[in-house]
């Protein structure tokens, strides 16, 4: 009987939000969190879960889980605001690979990330086992770009604890993030995707339901307040864009499901410009992009972040990411009654 690896030392749980402690195995398992003791029996191998009701945003705390004789106590946890990374190669988008002056390379003690890992590679400089890592100069450089940036303005808007968890993958397409697959019934003739669906590179990620099944299902049901979904650019033919906004849906009808989340406000960060898009694909980009305007439409819980005023047209990762982290941020917080684009 073991605990998730998302339970560690400076682990940050959403406020107002269920808190969910769950693992895997036979046994008897005893969670106790701020006063209050729940006990689990598991006579399965599979999974696990007590539950501890809604809190406040507070902290530090301390945590400890009893488990088959052995007691672990978790330290520095915070109450706050998690917030789901999601998407493909510019949520991937590290800061050291951006144009950042390291002087924005900066300990912050109340901005923490979980890194989720893929299976399909080796063990990455960022890594599961190693739990929640507080901010520090020296090592926020691998974060994400937008998480980092976004994170940062979060805390300081709200002056909360706040965890980032990263679950991305470059290249990655919207199928393969989707629990439920076909959607609607829709099938797109294989010569009508983009070339990344079957790139024999992206295989081992790029098959329908396969990020959802190794990766969003490595972590649920932790408990979370937002979503950044930053994707399209893998599926940026015209057939694509005619349904990704049905495709966005389903991915946001899969994360309540999956996660027990009634509802959440997700920042859908709408693909940037880029110039060199009409040498393959012509028109398609700006379909995409009017794509992810309508999965907005659809929904008033998506804030849809546009990027083309404020990052670079001239490569497909534009490296400039405060801007548009910061609008993100401001979104999730507020909304577009109050934050416009």
């Amino acid at each position: 009987m073991k605990l998730n690896t998302i339970f560690s030392d400076n682990m940050v749980f959403a406020e107002n939000r269920p808190i969910r402690v769950f693992g895997t195995g036979r046994g008897c398992a005893k969670i106790t969190f701020l006063g209050e003791t729940v006990e689990c029996k598991n006579d399965g191998d599979g999974a696990w879960l007590v539950t501890f009701g809604p809190k406040e945003a507070g902290g530090p705390y301390e945590m400890t889980a009893e488990i088959e004789g052995e007691t672990k106590v978790f330290k520095n946890i915070c109450i706050g605001i998690v917030c789901l990374v999601l998407g493909q190669s510019n949520a991937e988008l590290k800061l050291c690979q951006t144009n950042t002056s390291k002087v924005l390379y900066r300990t912050n003690p109340k901005l923490r990330c979980y890194y989720v890992d893929r299976p399909w590679y080796g063990r990455e400089e960022l890594a599961s086992e190693e739990g929640w890592l507080a901010a520090e100069k020296e090592n926020v450089g691998l974060w994400s770009a937008i998480g980092y940036f976004a994170g940062t303005s979060l805390v300081t808007e709200t002056d909360k604890a706040v965890g980032m968890i990263f679950c991305y993958q470059g290249a990655s397409i919207i199928e393969s993030w989707l629990g439920e697959f076909p959607v609607d019934g829709i099938v797109i003739p294989p010569e009508q995707l983009h070339p990344d669906h079957s790139y024999p590179d992206y295989t081992p990620f790029n098959r329908p339901g396969v990020i959802y099944n190794e990766m969003l299902k490595a972590f649920a049901p932790f408990g979370f307040n937002y979503v950044i979904w930053y994707q399209g650019e893998s599926d940026t033919t015209g057939a694509e864009a005619k349904i990704y906004d049905r495709y966005v849906a389903a991915l946001i009808s899969g994360i309540k499901k999956l996660f027990d989340v009634p509802r959440f406000r997700t920042a859908l960060v709408q693909i940037a410009d880029f110039r060199g898009r009409d040498e393959w694909e012509p028109g398609w980009w700006t379909d995409i992009q009017a794509a992810q305007k309508r999965a907005a439409d659809m929904d008033p819980d998506i804030e849809l972040c546009i990027c083309k005023d404020i990052c670079e047209d001239d490569e497909i990762h534009p490296p400039t990411k405060i801007a548009i982290a910061d609008r993100v941020a401001m979104k999730l917080l507020y909304g577009s009654k109050i934050i416009p684009n």
